[in-house]
């Protein structure tokens, strides 16, 4: 994962202010006075504001073994009708992995020129911020994670010899997701900046809040035989979103979608087949102002993950998906 932090809120709204409005007079000027009632903060070059870059987070997980298992039943009393279901267990894994922190120019610049003030350095102490704020931070990470179970069941029925129609439903158990905790090895500028605003947020350890759900939906196909060798599929699925209103984001743009796939089976002797199968899943969303603590609320204390507070948003998304599969018996 790589992404971009900024956090525009009232905070920072303030900070810009200050900056814009209030410092070019002192600017390159540092005395007792200016640094006891603006702790040095007017000596940094370069300011931060609500929509500029404060970092860019890095990160690299992965764990190499995650056993799970699949349980599936299958009853076929005759040819026309059949009855399935499938459970696939979760996975509970402990990834581990690297990661690297690129500050943006103005956080460094405001915090190493408070820092440098005596009166800023007891104003950092105090709020328990860093004195000084280095270009990158790098480190390892780890993070638990649970890959949701899954349960699906359905049937099938041949409404004619030469057409056969399938139903499914199926529930994926993501709100094993409410939120994901990275932990890191080592205290951080971008984890003190945090832990002041953002609940549950430590100095080694950063929360990004989902909230997810776990939504059941439905699914249809039918298969048209062409003849003994020769089958024709084409089947819709209106997806449910795992993500509530209230935590839409642009990290996950797919929410309510529509899944369209058609597909070709083809019999080369009894022992050996093949299929052919074309998807496309296409998902629009819209996201109003202040909705979304995710993406575009304007609480004080939505910062993870919170870039366009205030903002209308709009995500789409397509996917388009192609497989092949080859079966034989021996």
């Amino acid at each position: 994962m790589e992404t971009d932090f900024r956090s525009p809120n009232e905070l920072l709204g303030v900070l810009r202010v200050i900056d814009e409005q209030i410092c070019p007079p002192f600017k390159g000027q540092s005395n007792v006075v200016i640094d006891l009632f603006l702790f040095g903060f007017c000596n940094a070059q370069q300011g931060i504001g609500p929509f500029d870059r404060l970092a860019t987070l890095k990160l690299s997980m992965q764990q190499t073994l995650s056993p799970t298992y699949n349980l599936g039943i299958l009853w076929e009393p005759n040819e026309d009708f059949a009855w399935g279901m499938v459970y696939q267990s979760q996975a509970k894994m402990h990834m581990k992995g690297k990661f690297e922190v690129d500050y943006g120019q103005g956080v460094q610049d405001v915090f190493n020129a408070v820092g440098a003030s005596p009166t800023g350095q007891i104003l950092l102490a105090v709020l328990g911020l860093p004195n000084y704020v280095p270009k990158k931070e790098v480190g390892l990470i780890s993070m638990d994670l649970v890959y949701p179970a899954h349960f699906q069941t359905g049937i099938k029925y041949k409404l004619l010899p030469a057409t056969q129609i399938n139903f499914d439903i199926g529930w994926t158990d993501y709100a094993q997701w409410d939120a994901f905790t990275f932990n890191f090895d080592r205290t951080t500028s971008v984890l003190q900046l945090a832990r002041l605003l953002a609940p549950g947020t430590t100095t080694t350890s950063l929360s990004m809040p989902l909230g997810f759900q776990s939504p059941w939906s439905w699914s249809l196909g039918v298969e048209y035989s062409w003849n003994e060798r020769l089958k024709l599929r084409a089947g819709f699925e209106p997806r449910n979103s795992a993500i509530p209103d209230s935590k839409r984001s642009t990290l996950v743009p797919i929410n309510q979608a529509q899944l369209f796939g058609t597909g070709i089976g083809y019999q080369f002797d009894k022992d050996t087949e093949i299929d052919l199968t074309a998807m496309y899943l296409h998902s629009k969303d819209s996201i109003p102002a202040n909705t979304s603590t995710n993406v575009n609320s304007t609480g004080l204390d939505h910062i993870v993950y919170n870039p366009y507070a205030g903002l209308d948003v709009k995500t789409e998304a397509s996917v388009m998906m192609v497989g092949i599969a080859f079966r034989t018996l021996w």
